[in-house]
């Protein structure tokens, strides 16, 4: 059921109690202002003055959308932490459709934003300029990446010995030996911190590996919660796997998927 469907659905008989029994009126506005909220949650980006798909709740991104830069604003996942407080406390309000949104939204949310920091190389320490210049494009990238490469390479180790020559050629003898000073300088900087850039290479190269394993291992869990069908158990292990990796979820998650395991531990239908 979807949640553009009247909130009387959720509830048995409302129609006919609503207008007989003013505390159960009370109750059904109260269930409606709550799910209200979390379609809010849900979309915050929305325009609700424009027509919605009947039936839908979450956007349900394609996988691509997890591989590709993050749009504006998919949804506050605070607002919906907040919201699903609300719905958590009303166990009679429970639907599948609500829960299994939400187990998506958290999943894919945390993945996006971690596999955004990965790209802009905030895993690392180190920004990937290149990246932030393309603006997600991956041949830009690529086209920065290596003309990044050949300046760094250019300005490192042909520049000052061009400038130095170019220099000697006019007779400007001073201005040359002290363009091959600075680059002697400079080589002899490189020797002293080779040691160092060493090191940071490999720290740099085990935190790609790191980032790699908690990226696979929060796919895996996404993946498990993008059907229409879904088995809380094997949810729960994947989930488990991954924050045994580092990866951070919210409380709420775990509230869900407990929730339904307790239901039903193996199967979990929206």
């Amino acid at each position: 059921m979807g949640m553009s469907e009247s909130p009387s659905r959720l509830v048995p008989s409302t129609a006919e109690r609503a207008g007989q029994d003013g505390e159960y009126r009370r109750a059904v506005w109260d269930a409606v202002e709550v799910l209200k909220e979390l379609r809010l949650a849900f979309c915050a980006d929305e325009d609700w003055e424009k027509p919605q798909p009947r039936g839908r709740l979450w956007r349900w991104p394609s996988e691509n959308a997890a591989l590709t830069p993050p749009e504006p604003s998919w949804f506050s996942v605070e607002h919906l932490d907040s919201a699903l407080s609300g719905y958590l406390k009303r166990p009679w309000l429970q639907h599948n459709a609500i829960d299994l949104s939400a187990m998506n939204a958290l999943l894919f949310t945390e993945l996006s934003a971690f596999a955004e920091q990965v790209r802009v190389g905030a895993i690392f320490g180190a920004t990937n300029w290149s990246y932030l210049f393309s603006g997600g494009s991956v041949l830009k990238q690529l086209g920065l990446a290596i003309f990044g490469q050949i300046t760094k390479f250019i300005a490192a180790w042909i520049m000052l010995p061009v400038v130095a020559i170019t220099f000697m050629a006019y007779g400007q003898e001073t201005s040359a030996f002290i363009a091959v000073g600075l680059w002697t300088v400079y080589v002899l900087y490189r020797l002293l911190t080779l040691p160092a850039r060493l090191r940071l290479q490999k720290a740099r190269r085990a935190a790609a590996e790191k980032a790699q394993d908690m990226l696979r291992t929060m796919m895996a869990a996404w993946a498990a919660a993008r059907g229409r069908t879904i088995n809380p158990s094997r949810l729960k292990e994947l989930v488990r796997e991954a924050e045994d990796r580092g990866v951070v979820y919210r409380a709420v998650l775990h509230t869900l998927i407990d929730r339904a395991m307790h239901r039903d531990p193996a199967a979990m239908i929206g």
